[in-house]
């Protein structure tokens, strides 16, 4: 987690107040001066932020009871932008933290705007908490007023902050003070990982690339086929090919899965890549009927040469005359996609990546 404590200081004290009567009508005229801090640097960086100040050392704020109009046409907003410096993506927060001085009976006319187009009443949203580890000893009370996030290194967005006294404020704000803090936060979002199916035609939509079985619509998880394997009673297995080679380099590991669906057939499936001893996985179970049910694993293929190999899937009916329907074949190679010794457990796989054809994204 990366957090930026990045504090600018706004101050703003309306001193006073000139009343000017004339017979039975009161009109109110406001007269503000203000006071103008900082506390930090105008660029501040962090592993995977840099926030730039484009205004001068100083916040100014020239303010008083306006309507939004007339704060969009006459007030100089303060002007900061977000650059994210990193491969992955990160959400931002911004704060606008209202500090101890700040007197109560002001907050409900507090008006701020980001995009010059939109006013939004301080009073109308709900107070937040800080985040975890940010101190909180001279804030009264934090809202976040933005969220947002930068998905790829080198992307930016820039900030115009207003801040003004609603038209509507009356004597009730005479020598009230406001003092806040703008603050970012951020977290790095989840990394995004990129997966490549090796399969060709993995959810069997009549292609020529698979032999052994039939496509068949009767039952599918995926699109609209499925690959149907019927036993006979003088084989104790039923095989389903793929022509297509894929690439293998032994020094990595890959997950295979595929589902199955059977109306109360017996018997087990398998993987083989390459076509040749030792299987990637035999002898799973079909699980039950009437439903899809995952037949997968993790495995490395160390034993074999590096080169083009296709892929096959074994029914193993055992003499059965009885029907299976495959779907949603996956060969993916962990190692590329995680790193060596990064890669994933079976039972992580099964839960977390779901079925595609070439090329998703999943967060690691």
């Amino acid at each position: 987690m990366i957090k930026l404590n990045n504090k600018k200081y706004i101050a703003l004290l309306i001193s006073s107040i000139l009343i000017v009567v004339v017979a039975t009508i009161s009109i109110t005229y406001a007269y503000l001066s203000f006071n103008r801090s900082q506390e930090g640097t105008n660029v501040l960086n962090t592993a995977c932020y840099n926030i730039s100040f484009q205004d001068s050392d100083f916040i100014n704020i020239t303010s008083y009871p306006m309507s939004n109009e007339t704060a969009f046409k006459t007030l100089t907003p303060y002007t900061f932008t977000i650059t994210n410096n990193c491969a992955i993506g990160n959400s931002y927060q911004i704060y606008l933290n209202i500090l101890n001085s700040t007197s109560d009976e002001l907050l409900s006319h507090i008006n701020f705007s980001l995009d010059k187009e939109t006013a939004t009443a301080l009073s109308s949203l709900t107070p937040a908490s800080l985040p975890s580890g940010v101190s909180s000893s001279n804030i009264k009370s934090s809202y976040i007023i933005e969220t947002g996030s930068l998905p790829n290194i080198n992307s930016t967005k820039t900030f115009n902050l207003y801040l003004w006294i609603d038209e509507e404020a009356g004597n009730d704000i005479m020598g009230s003070t406001f003092e806040a803090e703008v603050m970012v936060y951020n977290v790095a979002s989840p990394v995004q990982i990129e997966l490549t199916n090796l399969i060709t035609n993995p959810s069997f939509e009549n292609s020529n690339t698979w032999s052994g079985g039939t496509f068949d619509s009767a039952h599918a998880k995926y699109d609209n086929y499925s690959y149907k394997l019927t036993g006979t009673s003088s084989s104790p297995e039923i095989l389903a090919s793929n022509a297509t080679g894929i690439a293998l380099d032994p020094s990595h590991t890959y997950y295979a899965r595929y589902e199955v669906y059977h109306e109360g057939a017996s018997g087990t499936a398998g993987i083989y890549w390459p076509i040749a001893e030792p299987a990637f996985v035999e002898g799973q179970s079909i699980g039950s009927s009437g439903s899809w049910n995952i037949v997968s694993a993790v495995n490395n293929r160390s034993s074999f040469t590096s080169g083009s190999y296709p892929l096959r899937l074994d029914y193993n009916n055992n003499n059965a005359t009885t029907s299976v329907w495959y779907d949603g074949v996956m060969l993916i190679d962990l190692t590329a996609s995680f790193g060596a010794g990064n890669e994933p457990t079976k039972s992580w796989c099964d839960e977390n990546i779901p079925f595609f054809e070439g090329t998703t994204l999943i967060n690691g």
